[in-house]
């Protein structure tokens, strides 16, 4: 049977499904820290498992393409330079910035941080696509959005941001120029395949640099092997899941969409972590969030019979 990606029921729950994937990742990498007793003070070492996540993610998925297509499609020609991009920024840039904040931040905070690029793309995607056009209600959206990341970071009366908040916000633009260069490159290419390759080609990048700059990895065993698995599967799910649904549906939607990764990545945060997401400023945050997703999708407004 073949999916109609195009769909709006079956890709809002397709996306919620990656968004689920992408969300729980955040506690399971820090636990993955744990498990392989990753120093959260040394960049190099959590580059290295970076590297290591992102390589095999790109050998999975280079080997389900390949068997999809009965052949090894190797990008080249006109794809070659979206597939080299959407490495670097989807991939090294955001990676980079994401653990190392990740590593000195809540899971649920910086799952929080990091949709302030989402803003960007609901109220601006009209300047890069014409199917996406401006609508008060995704601006509206997306200003909700944006608000509940300055409600997380209030402490009194006053913002607390400080540089691991920065890079997170630096890994969230470097999703906004991921989403408008894979859209554009998905128009004509296969986007499972391009994210294989980019997955393949960051991870080298990332694990190069880690081991470049000392990085190393404490402690496998059988227990986090698991948490790697996990996260790799994850990893290939909700990104083979995104640029597919991306590929069929306009980018505003697709990001207001992506605002319930922070409500997958709390609750995860909870369960696996005990972190406490019942803070005040959590719980307002939580609530601007749903009800930019909900306004920023249109579901208040009438439609006529």
């Amino acid at each position: 049977m073949k999916i109609d990606y195009a769909d709006k029921r079956i890709s809002t729950i397709l996306c919620l499904a990656a968004m689920f994937f992408w969300g729980s990742l955040f506690p399971m990498v820090k636990i993955g820290y744990t498990f392989f007793e990753i120093d959260a003070n040394s960049p190099a070492s959590i580059l290295l498992f970076a590297g290591i996540r992102f390589i095999i993610c790109g050998v999975a998925l280079v080997g389900l393409t390949s068997i999809r297509g009965k052949r090894i499609c190797v990008p080249k020609g006109k794809v070659l330079l979206p597939t080299l991009l959407i490495s670097l920024f989807a991939y090294v840039a955001h990676y980079t910035c994401t653990y190392i904040g990740l590593s000195h931040l809540e899971s649920s905070k910086t799952a929080l941080i990091k949709q302030v690029g989402t803003l960007f793309i609901i109220c601006f995607a009209f300047l890069f696509r014409k199917e996406d056009r401006f609508a008060l209600s995704k601006l509206l959206g997306g200003v909700l959005g944006f608000a509940s990341i300055f409600v997380i970071n209030l402490e009194g009366l006053s913002l607390n941001f400080n540089a691991y908040d920065l890079l997170v916000i630096g890994a969230s633009f470097c999703s906004v120029m991921t989403t408008i260069v894979s859209k554009n490159a998905y128009d004509e290419h296969d986007p499972l395949n391009i994210t294989a390759y980019a997955q393949l080609i960051g991870g080298i990048a990332l694990l190069l640099i880690g081991l470049l700059l000392g990085g190393s990895i404490g402690k496998v065993n059988f227990q986090s092997i698991l948490v790697l698995a996990y996260i790799c599967f994850a990893s290939c799910a909700g990104y083979a899941l995104w640029n597919i649904l991306l590929k069929y549906n306009s980018m505003s939607r697709m990001s207001t969409i992506k605002y319930t990764e922070t409500l997958f990545s709390a609750l995860c945060s909870f369960v696996l972590l005990g972190e406490n997401i019942f803070k005040p400023a959590y719980l307002i945050s939580f609530f601007l969030l749903c009800l930019g997703l909900l306004i920023g999708n249109g579901v208040f407004k009438k439609h006529k019979a």
